[in-house]
């Protein structure tokens, strides 16, 4: 198995792989939403476009629907995020220009973003009857994803582990998507666990599941990425 797929088994389970193919989509998915938000607005000010931060977060909330994940709300944020199996999701658009390096931008800006970085794992939905594709994991990725539940499942383990999914875009391009596992330095940064992936970077994807709703499992999955525009430099921060 390649290495991007392994990481996701042994970070977030099962449904990992599944989850690293979704998130792209979902990605796009805001994209183009707020980039037609943007354009119906008629304004020449980027601000709707700057809302991309809270409809991004409204998408990632299918992720807590999968089996093993629930939804959690930081401290007193408006929002909930995806924790699944004892890890939690957060989608961050840091800058929309890239001239503007991730390390050099502050994520705890608030009590809610520093408690998003330790999250403790909550009580998890059980195994429900829901629509969501066979994995079809190899018997190699099983016995990877048993040591795994076996961890997790342990009494003494309190994870308060953090994926963060970091993007940069805005109305002028999808600039950057990355995701990997992170920690919150104590000056209120952030700092990779390990090399994160490139998301954009990730081979054309087709849809899972023929379900007729807009879930986990459905609807179109983009063929590919546009390229990115080095000269942006407008947009919103949240």
């Amino acid at each position: 198995m390649d290495a991007g797929r392994r990481w996701a088994l042994e970070t977030l389970g099962t449904h990992g792989p599944l989850i690293r193919d979704r998130i792209p989509a979902l990605i796009m998915a805001e994209h183009h939403g707020s980039l037609g938000a943007q354009d119906a607005s008629g304004h020449r000010s980027t601000g709707h476009y700057g809302l991309f931060w809270r409809g991004i977060l409204e998408k990632f909330e299918e992720l807590g629907q999968l089996p093993g994940a629930t939804l959690v709300r930081p401290d007193k944020a408006p929002y909930k995020i995806p924790v699944v199996n004892g890890v939690a999701i957060f989608p961050w658009r840091y800058s929309p220009s890239v001239k503007r390096e991730m390390a050099s931008v502050r994520f705890g800006t608030s009590d809610s973003r520093t408690a998003i970085a330790d999250i403790r794992p909550p009580m998890l939905q059980g195994e429900l009857d829901l629509d969501v594709p066979d994995p079809q994991l190899t018997d190699e990725e099983r016995v990877l994803v048993d040591g795994f539940n076996r961890y997790i499942k342990d009494p003494v383990v309190d994870t308060g582990r953090l994926v963060l999914v970091a993007i940069c875009s805005s109305v002028r391009g999808l600039n950057a998507a990355q995701w990997g596992e992170a920690v919150l330095t104590p000056d209120g940064f952030i700092s990779w666990v390990s090399q994160p992936e490139d998301l954009l970077a990730l081979p054309e994807m087709r849809p899972v599941s023929t379900s007729p709703v807009g879930t986990f499992t459905s609807g179109p999955i983009p063929n590919k990425f546009p390229a990115p525009d080095s000269d942006e430099a407008s947009g919103s921060n949240e």
